[in-house]
């Protein structure tokens, strides 16, 4: 039974004012995933791949798997990237799979503004024939399972950045889909909604070699509370950093990673939930590994080197 009352609040988010998108605590690492902008800001080829265990030890808890791919084009004032994202939680299996563009053009001698659109489909499966009633008599709500076949999907973002500075304003979500598979553009009806979300964060020289890196990121949803991150961290060297997160009325979090070399970088956050599940589950777990094929561009880019 705790299994399906913990199945009802994943099948029906509209109603439990739930957050549908992924959500990461190591969201700095990973910012094309929300923002297309984002695509093609490194200076180098550049692939992600991000796991997150949320509240792990409860049954059914949300695991996402996300794969990212991202490059600059031809004079670099254009970036393309590729994401494909696998969440699913209790009886629900999502698939994301986008396609972003990016156009940046110079603001000042040391800011640029790229603006972004993505494009893609993503495929949305309720296996509720499978699902445990502890009703004797088969229920007729459960008799079907259900599932949206690569439905399209559209979003646009903004990212201006320096080397030391970054804000960005997106919504990777705008098209909404009722989950029996008939689309509106009407927000009252969708059952998948539109998500918006803002993002900053900051350098700080502290010493010779320690930085301090402060970002924030805020979701909004229609249906759902307000949600913010916030985050600070140290670096040291330029190869560690440690540091902490909040999540709004939800979790806080540590956060730690090493830059191996030039090119590989592995981080790691384990969420400490403070809401009303912290006595069902024991924390969440994120690994985040990036990688830049420097060798596939001609020159370095002027792009922020910490973000």
């Amino acid at each position: 039974m705790a299994f399906f009352a913990a199945a009802l609040v994943f099948l029906f988010p509209s109603e439990t004012k739930a957050q549908q998108e992924p959500q990461y605590t190591q969201y700095m690492f990973n910012p094309v995933s929300v923002n297309p902008a984002y695509a093609g800001t490194r200076n180098a080829l550049n692939m992600l791949f991000l796991s997150r265990l949320q509240w792990s030890g409860m049954e059914g808890a949300p695991r996402t798997y996300d794969f990212t791919v991202h490059t600059p084009l031809n004079n670099y004032k254009m970036g393309l990237g590729l994401s494909v994202i696998s969440d699913n939680y209790g009886p629900v299996k999502n698939l994301y799979i986008n396609v972003s563009y990016s156009y940046r053009v110079n603001i000042s001698e040391s800011m640029m503004l790229s603006m972004g659109i993505k494009g893609g489909v993503y495929n949305y499966h309720v296996g509720l024939a499978d699902l445990y009633t502890g009703i004797a008599e088969a229920d007729p709500a459960f008799s079907k399972d259900i599932e949206q076949s690569f439905k399209p999907n559209a979003g646009f973002g903004i990212y201006l950045y320096t080397d030391d500075f970054y804000f960005g304003a997106s919504a990777p979500k705008l098209i909404e889909t009722k989950l029996n598979g008939d689309q509106t553009t009407t927000s009252t009806v969708g059952d998948l909604k539109r998500h918006f979300y803002l993002m900053t964060g900051a350098v700080f020289d502290l010493g010779p070699e320690v930085r301090f890196k402060p970002s924030v990121i805020t979701r909004m949803v229609e249906g759902a509370p307000f949600s913010a991150d916030a985050a600070a961290q140290f670096l040291f060297k330029e190869r560690f950093w440690a540091g902490g997160s909040y999540r709004l009325e939800d979790a806080v979090a540590i956060l730690a990673g090493f830059q191996i070399n030039n090119q590989l970088m592995v981080g790691y956050s384990y969420d400490i939930p403070i809401s009303d599940l912290q006595p069902f589950n024991n924390g969440s777990h994120e690994i985040v590994i990036s990688y830049d094929f420097d060798q596939f561009v001609k020159d370095k880019l002027a792009s922020p080197r910490f973000f």
